[in-house]
C-alpha cells in the first residue's frame, strides 16, 4: 500500500512547513522516494511534459512491489469485527464514506495474494462475514496507535484474534453490536453489513452487501452509531484533519480568473483543506447519551428517517476522514469538465481501481444528480487528478464544486486551472498526480453512484521528485482550539 506499516519519518522532513501538528510528524509519508527518471517504468510525455507510466503491471512486478504506483492520499483507520466467538483486528487504509441515506462506509479487503505486503486477509473477512458487525476506529497519534498498528504488522492474519490481547489496549462493548472498542479511541463508527433495500426511486441496492473488484473485496458497512469523545463533542478539545498532501509547486500568489469568483447565487459549499472538527464552519455533534465519556448519535433504522432536506443538516453527522479527487470529464462538444469528488478512494490493487461517488438522487443542493454522472457513463471514461494545498487548487475546488457545467460551460477553464488534453478525461496540469481511468462498473448504493474506474495510466508532474516530494499524513490529530501547534 502507499501508506507503510511502520512510520517512515522520525525527523522533520523537506517542505513541510504548513502548520502539521507535531504529534503527527512521524505518521508522514512522502512520495517518492526515487527519482522517476532513473525508473524504467516511466517515459517522459514530450505532449504534456509530465512523467507517463501505462497500466497495468505484469504479475512479477506485482510480485517484486505492489506499493502502489503513485501516491493517492487515502486515510487510514483501525477496524475491529466480532462474530460472538472470535474478534479480529485489522489495519484499513482508504475507508470512505459512499452514500449518504442510508450513511455507509466501503472498507476494501485484499483477497488475493499479490506479495508480502498484499496477502490475504482470509481469517478477517471469515469473522467480519459471519459476525456481520464492525467498528471503525480513530485513536489519537502516539503510543497507543502504534501498539495496534504493531500488533496488525506483525501478528499474522490467521491469528488476527490474538491482536487485541496482544497490544495492551483496553476494550469495551459497542453501543450496537458485539465488535469490540478500543477504549482509547476518541471516535468510532459501529456499522454492520448493510441489507438488501430500495433506493428513493424504488430500485433494488445492496442485494450483497460486498463486491469483489480484483484483488480486493469491497464490504458496505451501514453506520449504526458513532461515538465520540465527550470533550470533543462539547468543543474543548478538536479533531484536526489535513484533507490534501502539501507539495511545493512553486505557485505564484495571484488571482484566479474573474470567472472563478462568479457565484451562481445558490448554496455555497466551502472547503478547507486545513479542517477542524467541530468549528464555526461545521454542524455541532447531536448526541442523544453520554457514556464511558463518549457522546453517542445512534443513527435512524430506515434511510427515509435519516433524510434530510436542510442543505447544512444534511452535512454528515461527525467528522469522517475523506480523500478529494479532481474528476475530469468532457461533453459530447468535447467541452472540458472539473468535478471535486470528497468521497474518492483506492478499491483494489491488481488491477488498480479508483472509486469516486457521485450523486444520482435529488435531496436538496448538496445532494443532488451531477451533470458529471451523466458524463461518465456516457464515455465510460474519466481523469482523476490529486490535489494538494495550493491557492490556485483550493480556489478551483471550491469554484468547481458550486458550479455547474450546465451553468457555466466553461467552468474548467474559468476555475483557474491548466489542462491539457487526455482521451480519458481533460489531464490537469497544476497538479501533481493525475490517473487516466477506465469505467468497468458502476454500484447504486441509494443517494449515490460509486465508479469503478480502472487506471490505465498516470501522470506525474516534473517537478514532484524525492526533493520535493508529495508530503502526506493520513491520520487525523487532536489539539486544543486555542493552540496553533
Amino acid at each position: 500500500m502507499t501508506v507503510p506499516n511502520d512510520r517512515l519519518l522520525h525527523t522533520p522532513a523537506a517542505h513541510t512547513h504548513d502548520g502539521l501538528l507535531e504529534s503527527l510528524h512521524p505518521y508522514r509519508y512522502q512520495w517518492p522516494t526515487t527519482s522517476l527518471s532513473d525508473d524504467a517504468r516511466w517515459k517522459l510525455d514530450p505532449a504534456t511534459g509530465m512523467h507517463f507510466r501505462g497500466m497495468p503491471e505484469s504479475d512479477s512486478e506485482l510480485a517484486a512491489d505492489s506499493r502502489w504506483p503513485a501516491l493517492f492520499p487515502s486515510p487510514i483507520c483501525v477496524i475491529t469485527a466480532s462474530d460472538g466467538t472470535r474478534t479480529a483486528m485489522e489495519r484499513e487504509v482508504g475507508a470512505s464514506i459512499v452514500n449518504r441515506f442510508p450513511y455507509v462506509v466501503a472498507v476494501s479487503i485484499c483477497r488475493t495474494a499479490l506479495s508480502e505486503r498484499h496477502h490475504r486477509r482470509t481469517t478477517f473477512m471469515d469473522i467480519l462475514e459471519s459476525g456481520k458487525v464492525a467498528s471503525l476506529q480513530f485513536l489519537p497519534p502516539g503510543p497507543r496507535l502504534d501498539s495496534a498498528l504493531d500488533v496488525i504488522a506483525s501478528i499474522p492474519d490467521e491469528r488476527t484474534s490474538q491482536r487485541i490481547t496482544a497490544s495492551g489496549l483496553p476494550t469495551r462493548s459497542g453501543i450496537t453490536s458485539q465488535a469490540p472498542v478500543l477504549e482509547d479511541a476518541y471516535l468510532v463508527y459501529e456499522a454492520a453489513l448493510v441489507r438488501p433495500q430500495r433506493d428513493f426511486g424504488g430500485n433494488s441496492i445492496y442485494e450483497c452487501p460486498w463486491l469483489d473488484v480484483g484483488s480486493h473485496r469491497v464490504y458496505f458497512l451501514e453506520i449504526k452509531a458513532i461515538q465520540l469523545r465527550e470533550d470533543i463533542a462539547m468543543g474543548a478539545t478538536q479533531i484536526r484533519w489535513r484533507a490534501l498532501p502539501t507539495w511545493d509547486a512553486g505557485e505564484a500568489r495571484s488571482a484566479a480568473p474573474s470567472g472563478a469568483r462568479a457565484s451562481n447565487g445558490r448554496y455555497q459549499k466551502g472547503y478547507d483543506p486545513n479542517y477542524t472538527f467541530p468549528a464555526a464552519n461545521t454542524i455541532a455533534f447531536e448526541h442523544d447519551d453520554i457514556k464511558d465519556g463518549m457522546a453517542i448519535k445512534l443513527l435512524p433504522p430506515l434511510p427515509e428517517d435519516q433524510v434530510e432536506v436542510d442543505n447544512d443538516r444534511a452535512r454528515w453527522p461527525c467528522f469522517f476522514p475523506s480523500s478529494c479527487g479532481l474528476i475530469t470529464t468532457y461533453d459530447n462538444r468535447g467541452t472540458p469538465n472539473v468535478m471535486p469528488c470528497g468521497s474518492t478512494t483506492v478499491i483494489s490493487r491488481n488491477p488498480f481501481v479508483i472509486a469516486p461517488c457521485v450523486s444520482y438522487t435529488n435531496i436538496n443542493e448538496r445532494y443532488a444528480a451531477r451533470r458529471s454522472l451523466d458524463l461518465i457513463r456516457e464515455r465510460g471514461r474519466f481523469g482523476c487528478s490529486v490535489p494538494y494545498i495550493g491557492d490556485t487548487i483550493v480556489d478551483a475546488i471550491k469554484y468547481c464544486g458550486n458550479n455547474s457545467l450546465s451553468d457555466d460551460e466553461n467552468k474548467a477553464l474559468n476555475s483557474g486551472l491548466t489542462l491539457a488534453s487526455s482521451e480519458y478525461g481533460p489531464l490537469v496540469k497544476d497538479a501533481p498526480v493525475h490517473f487516466d481511468c477506465e469505467v468497468v462498473g458502476e454500484v447504486m448504493l441509494g443517494t449515490h453512484i460509486l465508479f469503478l474506474g480502472r487506471v490505465a495510466g498516470i501522470h506525474v508532474h516534473p517537478d514532484v521528485t524525492p526533493e520535493n516530494p508529495l508530503n502526506w499524513c493520513p491520520w487525523p490529530g487532536i489539539t486544543d482550539p486555542s493552540s496553533n501547534h
